[in-house]
C-alpha cells in the first residue's frame, strides 16, 4: 500500500494541475454512481477537447513518419487520426452539435 501512496505523490507532483477525474475513496465495496446530465455534459466537452488535439497532432505525427519513410509508424498515427475523428463526431453528437460535424465526412 505504500508503494501505491509514493506512487500517487510522485504523480501529483509530476502532473500537479492536470484534468485526471477526482479520485473516489475507497470504501470497499461496489459503488455504482449514474453522472448527472451536467456532468456527462463536462465529460463529453472533455472528450471533445481532447479527441480534437489527438486528431490534429496526428496529423502532424504522420507527416513526419512519412517523411522519414517510417511506414508502419505512419499507418497507426493514421489509425489514430481516424480513432479521434470517430470520436470527435460522436461527442459532437452527444451534445447535439451535429450541425459542426465536418460537411462531406
Amino acid at each position: 500500500m505504500r508503494k501505491a501512496t509514493s506512487r500517487r505523490l510522485k504523480e501529483d507532483k509530476i502532473y500537479p494541475d492536470d484534468n485526471r477525474l477526482p479520485r473516489v475513496p475507497d470504501l470497499g465495496r461496489s459503488v455504482r454512481v449514474s453522472p448527472g446530465p451536467h456532468s456527462m455534459d463536462a465529460m463529453a466537452r472533455m472528450q471533445l477537447e481532447v479527441a480534437t488535439y489527438i486528431e490534429e497532432i496526428s496529423v502532424e505525427l504522420g507527416a513526419m513518419a512519412r517523411a522519414a519513410q517510417l511506414s508502419s509508424l505512419a499507418y497507426f498515427v493514421d489509425m489514430t487520426r481516424l480513432e479521434a475523428a470517430i470520436n470527435r463526431r460522436t461527442c459532437l453528437v452527444q451534445l447535439g452539435e451535429a450541425s459542426d460535424i465536418d460537411s462531406g465526412a
